[in-house]
């Protein structure tokens, strides 16, 4: 609805006659070709190639003039030097510019323009609309062309009439924008975001909104804010107004909600119907005076706009705000044009999550509802970029282990996760929200993180555009505390291990052998990996010589002055920042019965 339209442009009547003839007497018209780099246009896309002539050819080309401001002065640079700009233009090239040629594929025909390095030349990447007779052209049926002809005048009629018409089709066309429809038009272009035009009679007043003391940043009081009496007679202001810092007050005009409403006195209108943050007064310091006439199409034009900016639906702002307020999106972005033709908006759509179908049969009943009347909007998902988490955490005092060391894993886990998934498409995760997300459990008492989204782990990454990056779960955890061990510990593991020995195995060979293997796991043990029951007996099996005891084996970690008892599925002492652990024994305790 807003904006300028330029999707249509009528046709002069002198280019009407010119194609008219054109075609009447065997060559074809308007005919587009992209211009390629250098100074040769092939022409092996035109539908009846090769070419005899050229009759007309239509561009554009590039102009260098200063650039100017809004108020149509001279924009000039630091050093006082006039900026230009280049833009294109639209020329018609003549043979003084370009010549047809033949570039050797369709033998001696020409097929080709060229154009001559004193002319003029349209720039790459544009369009010229061609007009041609090929070299296998049909027969004229009319021979007698010239200006008062019999034929002459019956084309340059019909010529008149089409051109009638499409300055008809421009007026329908352009009465479908605010910027341009006038009259009836611009009333019902208006009215789909409930606007209405003001009679003649209706009562007006200038009311002023005044800064309430303390208030000190910028105050938008948007357009059909209500102010009243306190005999309930309503007006709405009809434009938007804005308080900049540093601004105390500022008059706007407000009108009658109603034409039955009557006109009130200076001072009357003193309350706001909804209280805006900021605002501490409303007045009117003159009376309000009924209007001569219906409001113009300017004045009309100037609310509607503003009205556009707070409509419920049919706006673009409407439709992602519409979807975002869903509760399980995360964040919309919406491409206007996304296959380079009108009328198509795509949506890509964040959630929070793997989104359920009630969700997404949510998300597209919100979408019929305030999508734009004849637009049709595609939802998709918005692209997501892995990130690897690694945590780098302090534990106050000793630390904690087993279930509770697990718990606040997964529960920093949680936390970190809801921040990242918080950043809109395109963010950037920074150390400061990761470590406040972590350290709001006491038990922390530092934390730094490396995110990796295939760079390498960082402190700080940044979403590719258009894509929200989403956090690989688990997260990898170098744990050290606050006091005893810290980074760069020994931690001393000693292992009691049940066993039921083997035929013919003792029990000096099976401690021996599980020593070994024990050692040798305990070596390969790197930070971020955890010493845990399981993992020492899944290392130490030896099926040939003994079966161990799963439910009684007991292991024993010490790390400066902090001990951990691990059972089976019972605890863990994971490794901080270069730790090594290390088995300071392994005892056997051999149970009658067979392997």
């Amino acid at each position: 609805m807003n904006g300028l339209p330029d999707g249509f442009s009528p046709r002069p009547y002198p280019e009407i006659v010119r194609d008219t003839l054109t075609t009447l007497t065997g060559g074809t018209v308007r005919e587009v070709v992209t211009v390629p780099a250098g100074d040769l246009v092939v022409l092996d896309a035109l539908h009846d190639r090769p070419i005899r002539r050229v009759s007309h050819l239509q561009g554009t080309v590039e102009v260098t003039r200063p650039l100017r401001d809004v108020n149509g002065d001279v924009v000039r640079d630091a050093q006082g030097e006039a900026v230009s700009e280049t833009v294109p233009v639209p020329y018609r090239f003549t043979d003084a510019d370009f010549e047809v040629v033949a570039t050797g594929q369709h033998g001696a025909e020409r097929d080709a323009i060229r154009f001559r390095p004193t002319g003029r030349k349209p720039p790459t990447g544009s369009t010229v609309v061609v007009n041609y007779y090929p070299s296998q052209a049909r027969p004229a049926p009319i021979t007698d062309l010239n200006v008062g002809s019999v034929a002459r005048t019956l084309l340059e009629a019909v010529a008149r009439e089409l051109a009638l018409v499409e300055l008809q089709l421009e007026a329908v066309y352009r009465s479908a924008y605010v910027e341009s429809a006038q009259g009836t038009s611009l009333d019902k272009v208006v009215a789909l975001v409930g606007i209405v035009r003001r009679p003649g009679g209706v009562p007006t007043a200038r009311v002023r909104f005044t800064r309430s003391a303390g208030s000190s940043g910028r105050i938008t009081v948007p357009v059909g804010t209500v102010v009243a009496d306190a005999h309930s007679n309503r007006y709405a202001t009809t434009v938007p107004l804005v308080l900049e810092v540093g601004e105390e007050s500022r008059e706007v005009l407000a009108a009658a909600v109603s034409p039955a409403t009557p006109a009130v006195g200076a001072g009357e209108l003193d309350r706001l119907e909804v209280l805006i943050a900021g605002i501490g007064e409303v007045g009117n310091e003159s009376p309000a005076a009924a209007a001569g006439g219906a409001e113009s199409d300017d004045d009309l034009r100037r609310r509607a706009r503003g009205a556009l900016a707070v409509a419920a639906r049919g706006t673009l702002d409407a439709l992602t705000m519409g979807v975002k307020n869903l509760e399980g999106v995360q964040d919309v972005t919406a491409t206007e044009f996304p296959h380079g033709l009108p009328g198509e908006v795509a949506l890509a759509i964040a959630y929070d999550g793997e989104p359920t179908p009630e969700l997404l049969a949510l998300v597209a009943e919100r979408i019929e509802d305030l999508r734009p009347a004849g637009i049709r909007v595609t939802p998709g998902r918005t692209a997501t970029t892995p990130v690897q988490v690694t945590a780098t955490l302090v534990l106050a005092g000793t630390g904690v282990g087993g279930a509770e060391l697990a718990s606040l894993q997964a529960a920093l886990e949680e936390r970190v996760t809801a921040v990242l998934r918080d950043l809109p498409p395109g963010g950037t995760a920074r150390p400061g929200p990761l470590s406040a997300a972590a350290l709001s459990d006491p038990r922390i008492v530092d934390a730094t993180f490396g995110l990796d989204i295939g760079a390498g782990p960082q402190p700080s990454v940044t979403a590719p555009a258009g894509t929200v990056l989403a956090p690989v779960a688990p997260f990898t955890h170098l744990v050290s505390t606050e006091g005893g061990a810290g980074p760069g510990a020994t931690v001393l593991v000693d292992a009691l291990v049940p066993v039921h020995l083997s035929p013919g195995v003792t029990a000096s060979d099976a401690e021996q052998a599980m020593g070994l293997a024990a050692r040798s796991w305990a070596t390969a043990l790197r930070p971020g990996t955890a010493i845990t029951v399981d993992a020492f007996i899944a290392a130490v099996r030896d099926d040939t010589r003994y079966a161990v005891v799963r439910s009684d084996v007991a292991l024993t970690t010490e790390a400066g002055d902090r001990f951990l008892r691990l059972a089976d599925g019972l605890g863990a002492h994971p490794l901080g920042t270069d730790d090594r652990a290390e088995i300071r024994s392994v005892a056997l305790d051999v149970r009658e019965g067979g392997a």
